[in-house]
């Protein structure tokens, strides 16, 4: 049961997201009003994911839990954007309860600032980027943390690849359990590919992120998905997708000996 300080919390996590966004869309608002062909492309996703074997801290019981995800990505003249929000729901295995984690990440092209082609065999570009992470359960104040992001993407022309990018980035927690510093490198791909006149893709991300001096473990979260385009079977292209992702995380939040291995059945609407 929610309490005064969890609702506390519920309401100052939700003014952090609530304000994000306004300043997202206030951004993309005021560039396109500037010109109207600023931005390239745009895509947003609404995903349901569900599975059963989550660890949790001080918990051994095996977690059940549901995960709403919704996501914004979009390129324009200079560069590109990158949003999502998760919003977990615990079904068993531990008391009930609901949390949110987010992040936001923007990238300023090099090649596109200078108005040039810049690749060259594999090599793409070059970003400057920055993000931030924050999250917070609804039920348990002490499990927040927000953590800002920042250095270079290297963007790859792979065969067979819609995309490949790499991150190398400083990664700094600046509110939470305490204070750290450590280095992130994350690899993002899409690959898509057809069997039997179907279309599929594989795509997701790779975490490798260092420890840091207060006792955070280096640890290791990659959730690949295997996506089938189930609107193409009846002539609709591009916006239902079901498949699964797989969760791998070696050294959970950090915590050493923490790891964590789940399917999770997927359901996507893009839009």
């Amino acid at each position: 049961m929610l309490n005064r300080e969890n609702l506390g919390v519920t309401a100052h996590v939700g003014k952090i997201f609530f304000r994000l966004c306004i300043c997202l869309l206030l951004m993309q608002t005021s560039l396109r009003t500037a010109k109207a062909d600023l931005f390239e492309w745009s895509n947003n996703e609404i995903q349901y994911l569900h599975g059963d074997g989550y660890h949790m801290p001080a918990n051994s019981n095996s977690v059940s839990m549901s995960t709403i995800t919704v996501t914004h990505a979009d390129g324009w003249a200079l560069g590109r954007n990158f949003f999502f929000m998760d919003t977990y729901i615990s079904h068993a295995g531990q008391p009930s309860q609901t949390s949110v984690y987010g992040e936001a990440y923007s990238y300023l092209t090099l090649g596109k600032l200078l108005g040039k082609n810049l690749s060259l065999g594999i090599f793409k570009d070059i970003n400057a980027a920055v993000g931030i992470n924050a999250g917070e359960s609804f039920t348990s104040p002490q499990s927040g943390s927000r953590i800002f992001l920042y250095g270079v993407t290297l963007d790859f022309n792979l065969p067979g690849f819609k995309m490949f990018s790499l991150d190398f980035l400083q990664h700094d927690q600046i509110e939470a359990v305490s204070y750290g510093r450590s280095w992130q490198i994350t690899p993002v791909w899409i690959f898509p590919f057809t069997i039997s006149g179907t279309k599929w893709s594989l795509q997701g991300f790779a975490d490798f992120i260092g420890k840091k001096s207060y006792g955070y473990a280096d640890n290791i979260i990659a959730q690949p998905q295997l996506r089938l385009d189930v609107g193409d079977l009846w002539g609709n292209s591009g916006h239902f997708y079901a498949g699964i992702e797989y969760q791998y995380w070696h050294n959970k939040y950090g915590i050493k000996g923490l790891n964590e291995s789940v399917p999770q059945v997927l359901v996507l609407w893009k839009f």
